[in-house]
């Protein structure tokens, strides 16, 4: 049975009540990561908040003003804003450097954790890589051009295992045309912070746990060697840096 999130109501009288100082992150997926943030913060008891997707984070942040006594941090990810312009009226917000907070932690891992593949697998991910930057800055030119884009599909959907084209079935249905290519190439020059986080680590994990691989690697445990096998981690302690100076002012 899947587990039913708390509604915005449930939240907001749960910080009510509560006396620990909270980070309060959009669902489950970013938990893992915050968690281990926890140890570097600079404040002993800190509890890490899920509350169920953006729109919830949302909706909790506009009644901020019910729960004033309890020092809070919102930490969202821009998401598409990262090609437009962030919503007004969240200036407390604290807004990841990239598409989401995966990007954050696949950008700033040192060594990269493209350093994990052999050169055969960096060669086949290039040419993965350059063909769903074509897709994805196609999505781009939807959201400006006021359309609907779709940016939640799954690598595999885009380009099948084992190829490095693009699908034609998914180009048709998606209406696919090539786009701009300064817009092209200003995403992939930039992948690793504006390219979908999810897409990163699912491609890398493409190569990375193939069966015939005697060293297998799982998404979570690259999120795992790429927060803690990292000494110095600009983005991420950019985002503990902002929670422990973060100041409400209301």
């Amino acid at each position: 049975m899947l587990q039913r999130h708390p509604t915005v109501d449930e939240l907001v009288s749960m910080l009510r009540r509560s006396k620990l100082p909270t980070v309060i992150v959009e669902g489950k997926a970013d938990m893992q990561i915050f968690r281990w943030m926890e140890g570097h913060l600079r404040v002993h008891d800190v509890d890490v908040l899920g509350v169920g997707g953006r729109p919830n984070l949302f909706a909790v942040y506009d009644r901020k003003s019910e729960f004033e006594h309890l020092p809070v941090a919102f930490i969202a990810d821009k998401d598409k804003e990262l090609f437009t312009q962030l919503p007004a009226g969240y200036d407390e917000m604290i807004w990841t450097q990239g598409y989401s907070i995966e990007n954050d932690l696949y950008a700033g891992a040192d060594p990269s954790l493209e350093s994990l593949m052999d050169p055969r697998e960096v060669v086949e991910h290039s040419q993965l890589l350059d063909t769903v930057v074509d897709w994805f800055a196609f999505e781009v030119e939807e959201l400006l051009a006021g359309r609907a884009p779709e940016f939640n599909h799954h690598c595999n959907e885009v380009v099948p295992e084992g190829q490095t084209a693009m699908d034609n079935g998914f180009q048709k249905r998606r209406g696919f045309r090539f786009p701009n290519s300064e817009l092209q190439q200003q995403i992939k020059d930039a992948y690793q912070l504006q390219l979908r986080g999810k897409l990163l680590f699912q491609m890398l994990v493409r190569f990375l746990s193939k069966s015939n691989r005697r060293v297998k690697h799982s998404i979570h445990g690259l999120y795992e060697i790429a927060f803690k096998m990292t000494p110095f981690h600009p983005f991420m302690d950019r985002i503990i840096q902002k929670i422990t100076t973060h100041r409400p002012t209301s």
